[in-house]
């Protein structure tokens, strides 16, 4: 690096400056801010200007000839992107200079070329992507977002047919094998054509180039292209890739930046752009969590007209926008519950206000759909004590931002405004803030704090890594059969399923550890004929509830009897009513048998010695909300606690006071007091292996 960093000026190449300043970016941002400024000047005095009428005009090459190509003119882009990032400004001359460039390279069927009027090539059409968004992201026209003073939204989006139409092209000429360049064959310049893609892909937020999985792809080509005796890769041609330096560079660049995990999946909802209104604002707000999280990240586009569950739930947070419609099939409303129940989260607004208009059609249709797929739990506002106004920035509520929340499983799953946020977002740009009145300048502050804040929440900064391939827990028929155990939830009236989901997620892991278990979801009444059938069943809840005689009379034979039953319950968000009313419960049922703390020693926290093979549990990790510390919750660990009633010598009742089903069922971090998924899940499987294994 010394050597590289020594080479003299008069023998500076584009590609030299335009890589190290994004090395000295990636590495220490203000600490090499002198030698980037260094660089940044070198080459912004090296784009070619000229007249109008010269086709290099805006772009960057060789020094000699002087004329521009599009493979110098990426790099140069990607080098002074990176610097603004770090804080470098860059008149806006530059980047409309670039632009203009790459609109002359722009081919009608939706290619790039390395030169103008040359050949297309599929890696230069990924750098045409790359680098129109980039130049867009750097430009700003400041009268068209202002409206007395404030950010005008709804406005005609930005030019984005480039960016389209080369996305069109890579579909139709989609492969990992090589670099498609019409009329050739060959592996030509393969793996730079694979950085290419994974860049262009990335930006543009595309999980899918068509129907392409572009990094699944391109990941299991490169894992099959690999040299298993040395761990790198080579190019069977092309310019410098038969250099295994060169193309184990691009591999890896590849591998690495296209496995970043997504933090928000943009969803699609329809044909129209009603959708899509201000198509910059995810990308701004990701970028924005990123800096906070000091973390690499990304989004993508969830297409709702043909997308399955496991594509939904490659997101944690599914952000949802429009104005003037929402119109979902039976089959989209289905799946976007399922989502929800499966520990995710939505973040939708109504594009109102701000130039947008008042009483949007989504309004009506978003709060509908909401009353239809959540009944029970109505969208009002969030209180002035919810965690999100401070799970990130400290944030005031404000009368001009109502934000309405809606509870389900174990915490608010459903966030929406209908003020829009993606409009401010994409205004969050460099340089616009130091340009705009103070109005619109704290009004995009403001959302974008705000954005940061609910993502936080939704997530706990916990992701997915983007190779791990989402789990539905639903029936599996290969196991069903006359053996397979049936373990049911039992009903009463203090909320038996708030947390719906939680229950099969742990019948699906303890499946997975060979249980033959029925994931059918079945609920039961306490009632004699319907316990009979089960040795075990489970029961949660988060309100206060009581029995009837006859169902006390029923539990009581159904643990006690001839039957020898079993009953595992725990606290959804360490409710103190449910506790109570359990505890109390249980006394009246047996008033001879307390419930008790089951000791630490005792054969349920067994490292297996008892021969029921469960996990060794001498310390777990209880988290509870608490805005002072890190991330919104303190931890600390404990002794595992549950309590249980003993029936001569025999476990029938084993209780947890702290939540164990919303650590299971969330797929971020629990927002209630209680027990990590991890510990969690291990309490729960214990119990259950101690339960089938004594009886």
């Amino acid at each position: 690096f010394s050597i590289w960093n020594s080479v003299p000026d008069d023998k500076l190449r584009t590609y030299v400056a335009s890589m190290r300043i994004m090395v000295l970016a990636l590495a220490d941002p203000k600490g090499n801010r002198l030698r980037i400024k260094k660089d940044v000047d070198w080459l912004l005095e090296k784009q070619i200007k000229g007249p109008d009428n010269n086709p290099s005009r805006g772009g960057w090459g060789y020094p000699s000839p002087i004329s521009a190509d599009a493979s110098n003119t990426q790099f140069a882009l990607l080098a002074l992107h990176e610097a603004t990032r770090a804080g470098i400004k860059i008149d806006e001359e530059y980047w409309r200079r670039a632009l203009g460039y790459w609109t002359r390279m722009y081919n009608r069927d939706g290619s790039f070329n390395y030169a103008y009027r040359a050949e297309a090539r599929g890696s230069m059409t990924c750098a045409g992507i790359s680098s129109v968004i980039i130049a867009n992201e750097n430009l700003i026209d400041v009268d068209e977002i202002l409206q007395d003073g404030g950010v005008a939204c709804c406005r005609p989006n930005e030019n984005d047919e480039m960016v389209e139409g080369a996305i069109g092209w890579l579909a139709r000429s989609f492969t990992v094998r090589r670099n498609p360049i019409p009329r050739r064959s060959g592996a030509e310049t393969k793996y730079y054509y694979l950085y290419g893609l994974e860049r262009a892909a990335r930006l543009a937020g595309r999980r899918f180039i068509g129907p392409h999985d572009w990094y699944r792809a391109g990941a299991k080509e490169l894992l099959n292209s690999q040299n298993r005796l040395n761990g790198a890769w080579r190019g069977k041609s092309g310019v410098m890739e038969n250099d295994a330096n060169i193309a184990t560079s691009f591999a890896l660049l590849f591998l690495s930046k296209g496995k970043r995990p997504i933090v928000i999946g943009k969803y699609k909802s329809g044909e129209s752009k009603d959708w899509n209104r201000h198509p910059k604002g995810v990308h701004f707000l990701t970028r924005k969590l990123e800096q906070a999280w000091t973390t690499n990240l990304n989004w993508q586009t969830v297409d709702g007209n043909n997308a399955k569950l496991e594509d939904l739930l490659e997101a944690p947070v599914l952000f949802i926008s429009g104005r003037d419609r929402l119109d979902l099939t039976q089959g989209q409303k289905e799946l976007l519950k399922k989502y929800v129940e499966s520990g995710n989260f939505v973040f939708a607004e109504a594009c109102e206000q701000d130039g947008c208009g008042n009483n949007s059609v989504f309004d009506r249709k978003f709060r509908a759909l909401m009353d239809e797929l959540f009944p029970d739990t109505p969208l009002e506002p969030l209180s002035a004590n919810h965690p999100i106004w401070n799970s990130y920035h400290q944030v005031t509520p404000r009368r001009d931002w109502v934000m309405y929340g809606l509870q389900a499983c174990c915490r608010t799953s459903v966030v929406y405004c209908r003020r829009s946020f993606s409009c401010h977002w994409q205004m969050n740009r460099p340089k616009s803030l130091d340009q705009l009145p103070q109005k619109a300048a704290d009004q995009i502050d403001y959302a974008t704090k705000l954005g940061v804040n609910v993502v936080s929440y939704a997530t706990g900064r916990q992701l997915r890594d983007k190779l791990d391939i989402p789990t539905v827990v639903t029936a599996d028929v290969k196991i069903l059969s006359n053996r397979a155990l049936i373990l049911p939830k039992l009903s009463h009236n203090g909320g038996h399923d708030d947390a719906p989901n939680a229950w099969r997620k742990l019948l699906q892991n303890a499946s997975s550890i060979g249980l033959r278990i029925d994931m059918t979801k079945k609920i039961i009444p306490p009632v004699a004929e319907q316990l009979v059938d089960h040795p075990f069943v489970f029961m949660h809840g988060r309100s206060g509830f009581k029995f009837s005689e006859q169902q006390r009379k029923d539990l009581r034979m159904y643990l006690d009897g001839g039957n020898r039953g079993f009953l595992f319950c725990d606290s959804i968000c360490t409710n103190q009513a449910f506790s109570n009313s359990f505890r109390a419960e249980m006394k009246s049922i047996f008033p001879d048998y307390p419930l008790k703390k089951i000791p630490n020693n005792h054969p349920i926290f067994s490292d297996g010695e008892s021969g029921f093979g469960g996990y060794p549990i001498r310390s777990v990790t209880l988290t509870k909300p608490e805005r002072s510390s890190p991330g919104g919750f303190a931890k600390r660990k404990i002794p595992p606690q549950l309590e249980g009633i003993e029936i001569n010598g025999r476990l029938a009742v084993v209780f947890s006071p702290y939540d164990l089903s919303c650590a299971l069922e969330n797929s971020a971090v629990s927002q209630c007091e209680g027990y990590t998924r991890e510990d969690a899940m291990k309490i729960c499987i214990n119990v259950l292996l101690y339960r089938l294994n004594r009886d």
